[in-house]
């Protein structure tokens, strides 16, 4: 899959994701409003729902699972960038057809990498920021379905940056 001039930019890889983002989030606020929730609640035990309220559950085990998941993501996704800058930097002429297909798709999959870093630890800091802002505040109405929305959008389209960096960088060399 080769798509001339569209690999040599790491600006191209927001012009894959952005519009994900933009339809995700947009899909995440047009449900909480379909469903009249204007705020949701982190923890089962505060939730109005009796089936998730007899449950009694923190959101810690889950937000640490969710926390885990994006470091762990963004740990290979700088092992990746660390891989394809030292591939091409440490590669003297002549140059084997393996470094000229990195060389011509870095810069796209380092955007990919890139995106998924930055949007995954956004996710991770209001994330955190707003469940102690949610645990603080007496009637947990604080996590807004805005909130809502923005977390889901953050974290999905990271993991989505994340995936398409190794799917990208994989068609472009074993094709």
């Amino acid at each position: 899959m080769h798509f001339p001039g569209f690999n040599h930019s790491i600006w191209n890889a927001f012009l894959v994701l952005g519009p994900i983002g933009i339809v995700a989030g947009v899909f995440v606020m047009t449900y909480a409003i379909r469903k009249s929730r204007f705020y949701f609640h982190f923890d089962p035990k505060s939730n109005s729902d009796k089936d998730l309220k007899e449950e009694k559950g923190d959101f810690g085990p889950h937000s640490g699972r969710y926390q885990d998941l994006a470091k762990l993501a963004i740990t290979l996704s700088v092992g990746a960038i660390a891989f394809l800058i030292n591939t091409q930097a440490s590669e003297k002429p002549p140059l084997t057809e393996f470094v000229l297909k990195v060389a011509d798709v870095t810069p796209i999959v380092v955007g990919f990498f890139g995106a998924a870093i930055a949007l995954l630890i956004a996710f991770m800091i209001l994330q955190t920021v707003w469940y102690e802002e949610y645990c603080h505040s007496p009637k947990h109405d604080t996590y807004r379905a805005w909130k809502y929305a923005l977390c889901n959008v953050l974290g999905w389209t990271g993991l989505l940056a994340f995936l398409l960096g190794f799917s990208w960088l994989a068609v472009n060399l074993f094709s």
